[in-house]
């Protein structure tokens, strides 16, 4: 069972996570709540799971290979010439990687034993598995990449015991991509 204010930190920490993460260059990120996917084109996700003991949670980022797109995570490098579809591939995942890496050291704080997936490239009509994984708790959210393209993310949340921590509003803000680790 997952607590009404631990659906409410899951939820805080996924949108400080996503703001960050998902930043470049200065430009600023809106990141909502939406109801139903039903507005969703995009044919792409990247998908990460952070686990512990007492649930697995989905983080999956919906993105369209398009030109908009590639131009956006290829801006850093201006005058390069466009990014090949592997290249791509790799800056979609790292980003998802650097969301959910945030993600994944802020739970640490609340629950022993936290652990992240790689993240996988797969195709959208993958998710429609992703019920039978019996998630107590499931969030969409729109992302507003300014200068950029519109992105969609879901957040599934599986328990397996009572899941309850609290993270109140200004800890939202202190949520950090952190530095580049090394193993």
């Amino acid at each position: 069972m997952i607590t009404e204010r631990a659906k409410t930190s899951f939820d805080r920490l996924l949108v400080a996570a996503l703001r960050s993460g998902m930043a470049s260059g200065g430009a600023g990120v809106r990141v909502g709540a939406i109801a139903s996917l039903e507005r969703i084109r995009e044919n792409r996700i990247v998908i990460l799971t952070v686990s512990s003991y007492l649930f697995r949670l989905l983080a999956v980022v919906y993105f369209k290979p398009d030109a908009a797109t590639r131009a956006w995570f290829g801006r850093s490098e201006e005058g390069a010439p466009a990014l090949s579809d592997e290249a791509f591939l790799d800056r979609v995942a790292e980003c998802g990687n650097v969301v959910v890496g945030a993600l994944n050291r802020e739970l640490g704080a609340f629950f022993p034993h936290v652990g992240m997936s790689t993240p996988n490239v797969i195709d959208k009509d993958c998710m429609q598995y992703a019920d039978l994984l019996a998630c107590s708790l499931t969030r969409h959210y729109e992302i507003v990449l300014e200068g950029g393209p519109t992105l969609f993310a879901t957040m599934c949340v599986a328990d397996y015991g009572l899941v309850d921590f609290h993270v109140n509003a200004t800890a939202e803000a202190a949520v950090d991509t952190g530095e580049l680790e090394l193993f």
